[in-house]
């Protein structure tokens, strides 16, 4: 059962029970395009460009400063640590620029960092920096609530290498198969939540992998879109 509601996070997570929740999964906003303030004023549908060419759409809670990134991060980190069983993991998906924001903020909400795993998202889908180093990967960001658990016998890699999904309507999907390696993170049947469902591609990953799932997305259109997206996979 997928269910994905059009909502802010903060709105759904506190309607959901304590230490329900094996898996969550989820790319949030990253508020972090652009080298300088006024470019990261900007909507996402300018900042993020694909192929050289502007998006068709823009998303919330992307255009925060450092401080105000960190703390709205800790509020909705901190009702997931409440949702998740103890022993479940949740896995963030992040930029270079707010790895190290990120990292401090999943511990302050209470989780133990567990590491980072890397997404290589491909030669194709970075620019080249003269005189430096392409920013060719993304990142993931993954702690425990508690211990980590020890009764699932589940190993999941920490290099990806998928390209960036072609085609995709909302203008951070990430692809599919990736997903559906890291949702095992959940074990066999458990729940997974996306308070950031976006196009729905978490949800989608745990449908494959016959995984209950329970995602939020905040913009309506984006929601219409995303649920059409999981019709059409079902059909």
């Amino acid at each position: 059962m997928q269910q994905l509601y059009n909502v802010d996070c903060l709105k759904l997570l506190p309607t959901l029970a304590p230490d329900s929740v094996d898996l969550v999964l989820t790319d949030p906003p990253y508020s972090s395009g652009g080298l300088h303030a006024t470019t990261r004023k900007q909507p996402p549908s300018t900042k993020y460009l694909e192929n050289g060419r502007q998006n068709s759409h823009d998303f919330a809670h992307d255009n925060k400063d450092q401080r105000s990134w960190c703390r709205w991060c800790v509020e909705w980190l901190t009702e997931c640590h409440r949702v998740m069983k103890p022993g479940a993991v949740i896995a963030i998906f992040i930029d270079w620029r707010q790895l190290p924001t990120l990292s401090d903020a999943i511990q302050m909400a209470g989780f133990l960092w567990q590491g980072v795993a890397v997404w290589d998202k491909g030669n194709a889908h970075s620019r080249p920096r003269k005189g430096g180093m392409k920013q060719q990967a993304e990142f993931i960001v993954w702690a425990s609530k508690d211990k980590l658990s020890q009764e699932r016998d589940v190993y999941v890699r920490g290099v990806f290498n998928q390209p960036k999904p072609r085609g995709a309507f909302h203008i951070t999907a990430k692809p599919v198969e990736l997903l559906e390696e890291l949702v095992a993170l959940a074990g066999p049947g458990g729940l997974v939540l996306d308070p950031f469902a976006g196009g729905g591609s978490t949800l989608l990953a745990a449908r494959n992998t016959a995984r209950p799932a329970i995602g939020s997305e905040i913009d309506p259109t984006i929601h219409q879109k995303a649920l059409h997206v999981l019709e059409r996979q079902t059909a």
